[in-house]
Parts: structure tokens; C-alpha cells; sequence
């Protein structure tokens, strides 16, 4: 009787645990500059909603903490599908457990398959204070040796320092300090979150607190959402606080336009005095078309005249599941080579489980061709 009243009991825990989970369902991650801010989603839509476009699934544990995000269609982990909604993203799916002031995250493949994704980044192990918010995370290999991700960083380091103020360290695997990311280079930040836990502020800092500007004359850059939680604007000052064009790509100010789905559909610039601006490549202007999945479908790129640099089409299946081609073509839709490439149409390969094999390359009249 005691061991049938015990087998109750655990079931009833497990079932009860199991039904505390929550889920939930938004189009697009809000936007994130650092791993020390929460991952959280934004557009939110219903489990049918979700069934018909590519979201992402939030899954909580019975303390309401986030233990699993996954980038689908359906109940399908998709790879990709360009959107761009954060640089800290960096697999389809990622899980994360909790135990002794630790917070731990896998990363896994379209298959569900536990991997090593941006770079050496098997499992990040997160060190939590005793209000529970974060103070460092170190990246680990999947043989469980320390590693660095893709931007040669192992550990970030964070200092709270009140009122919404927190100060950012990122060092290598011999412990030497690193850029924010390869082409922004700050080194030590501080950040400023507003009241609602969005980044307003990135200050570049010397070592006695004061500002500076980086090797791209920058030295702060301030963060604009819309009323939907859209990264909308960006711009940059140097350290005295007056407009430059500095950073990557460039410009005193850049702006993203949404369609209202949350899908990024065009990204311009300006200057200092609010003139139009192109990047040092001659982009001026990036338009971006998405189908009914919210996949994107075209870029087509301009210079200030609105001359089209570059358009690139792409084709998915027809379950909106995976991409097949992409295909770089003029005004009119023929084939053209990119500058620089022997290539106009790249085709992705699958394997019968589902995963990516390989990429094949071909030159305006379809023949194939071996990439330069």
C-alpha cells in the first residue's frame, strides 16, 4: 500500500510539474547587444498562429524561469530564415537548467542535436549573485574545456552598478580583454537599461570610468525601440557626447523599418546633421520582402541615387521548412554575378534526415562551378 500511495505521489509531482510548464509564442526575439540581457521574445502569437509561421517557442519551468527557446515552424526547428533579430542568437534551439547559482545553456542543431555553435560554444555556464542576475558567463567545448565563440571571447564579466547600470568585461582564453565584436570595437562598456529592461545606452570606457572613443571614433551608442519593442533607431556620438559617423557601417544614425509582423523590411542611414548616408561599400538603403512565413524571400540593396546594387532572391520549400536556393539576379530577375564571384545561384543540399549537406555552386547559365 505504502509503495502504490509513493508511485501516486511521484506521478502526481511529475504531472503536476509538467502541467506548471507555460509556453509561449512570438514572431521575433527583442533586440539584444550583450548575453546579461534576459532572452525575450516580442509580436507574441497564439499555438495557431504558430503553426502557420516561423516563431519562436518560449517554454518556462513551474518558477516561471526560462529553460528552452526554439526557432520553428510548426512544431519544426527551422535553421534560419534571415530575419536578424538579435546578435545573441546562435542556434535553432536552446535549453537552459538551473542549479547553485548557475545557469547553464545548451545549443542545439535543426535535429535536435546538442552542438557547438557560434565557434567552440557547447555549454555557457552562467555565474548568478544571490538576487539571482548574472555577474559572468565562460564558454565551454564539448569536451568540457574552456573555448571561445567565433569572436574569440571565453568569458564576459559584469559589475552591477545600480540603477539599471551594468559594466561589461569580455576576456580570451589567455585572459586578454576583447572587443564587444570584430568590427565594434569596444572594449570595457556600460550599459544603461531603461525601466523596462530594454538597452537605451553602450558607453566605451577607459579604465578610470570615462568615456572614449574606439578605433571607428566612437564612444557611446544610444538604442531606440518602437512601441512594439522594435529596435527602430541607432546613434552614434563620440566622447564628448556630438553626433559622428562612426562605428560599423558608419553612420551618426541608422533606422529599421518594420511591416507588422515585426519583420525588418528596409535599414537606411544618416549622417550628422540628418543627411542621407551610404555605408563605405555605397549602401544606402536595404529592402527585404517576406512570404507568408515570414521567411525572407528578397534583399534588393541601393546607393544614394537609388541605383540597385545588388538583389538576391531566395526560394524555400514549399513548406516553408528549408531554404533551396539563392539566386542573385538584376532588375529585370535574369542571373547576374555578384562582384567578386564566379557565382550567380547557390543550392542547398539536404540529407534523407533533414540536415544540411552542402551548398552547390552555378554560374548564370546554370552550369556548376566550384567556388573561388
Amino acid at each position: 500500500m505504502k509503495n502504490q500511495l509513493l508511485i501516486v505521489a511521484i506521478t502526481f509531482t511529475i504531472t503536476t510539474q509538467l502541467f506548471a510548464q507555460k509556453t509561449e509564442y512570438y514572431r521575433h526575439l527583442v533586440f539584444r547587444e550583450t548575453p546579461f540581457s534576459d532572452t525575450r521574445g516580442n509580436h507574441q502569437i497564439d499555438k495557431a498562429t504558430a503553426q502557420k509561421e516561423t516563431h519562436y517557442r518560449f517554454v518556462y519551468d513551474n518558477e516561471n524561469r526560462l529553460i528552452e527557446v526554439s526557432h520553428r515552424l510548426g512544431d519544426f526547428i527551422i535553421n534560419d530564415n534571415d530575419n536578424w533579430d538579435s546578435f545573441i542568437w546562435f542556434s535553432p534551439k536552446m535549453t537552459i537548467e538551473y542549479s547553485n547559482n548557475k545557469e547553464i545553456r545548451y545549443y542545439y542543431n535543426r535535429l535536435n542535436e546538442k552542438i557547438e555553435a557560434h565557434g567552440k560554444m557547447y555549454k555557457a555556464v552562467f555565474e548568478l549573485d544571490e538576487k539571482g542576475q548574472r555577474t559572468a558567463v565562460k564558454f565551454y567545448d564539448k569536451d568540457d574545456q574552456p573555448s571561445e565563440n567565433s569572436w574569440g571571447i571565453h568569458e564576459y564579466q559584469w559589475t552591477n552598478l545600480g540603477d539599471g547600470k551594468v559594466l561589461e568585461k569580455r576576456f580570451d582564453l589567455k585572459g586578454e580583454p576583447k572587443t564587444f565584436r570584430p568590427n565594434f570595437t569596444f572594449y570595457t562598456v556600460r550599459f544603461e537599461f531603461g525601466d523596462d529592461d530594454l538597452l537605451d545606452f553602450v558607453y566605451h570606457l577607459n579604465d578610470e570610468g570615462n568615456i572614449i572613443n574606439n578605433t571607428m571614433k566612437a564612444g557611446m551608442d544610444r538604442i531606440v525601440y518602437d512601441q512594439e519593442e522594435n529596435f527602430s533607431r541607432w546613434m552614434v556620438f563620440d566622447k564628448d557626447l556630438k553626433p559622428v559617423n562612426g562605428n560599423a557601417p558608419e553612420f551618426a544614425i541608422g533606422e529599421h523599418l518594420y511591416d507588422a509582423r515585426g519583420n525588418k523590411v528596409e535599414l537606411r542611414g544618416f549622417g550628422v546633421v540628418g543627411e542621407r548616408k551610404a555605408m563605405p561599400t555605397g549602401v544606402a538603403r536595404i529592402l527585404n520582402t517576406y512570404d507568408k512565413y515570414n521567411n525572407q524571400i528578397e534583399v534588393k540593396i541601393f546607393d544614394l541615387d537609388d541605383n540597385l546594387l545588388q538583389r538576391v532572391k531566395r526560394e524555400y520549400s514549399k513548406d516553408g521548412r528549408r531554404i533551396e536556393w539563392i539566386r542573385y539576379v538584376d532588375e529585370n530577375g535574369k542571373l547576374r554575378t555578384p562582384q567578386g564571384a564566379n557565382f550567380a545561384a547557390i543550392r542547398h543540399d539536404y540529407a534523407e534526415d533533414g540536415s544540411f549537406s552542402g551548398r552547390k555552386f552555378f554560374d548564370i547559365n546554370m552550369e556548376e562551378v566550384q567556388r573561388q
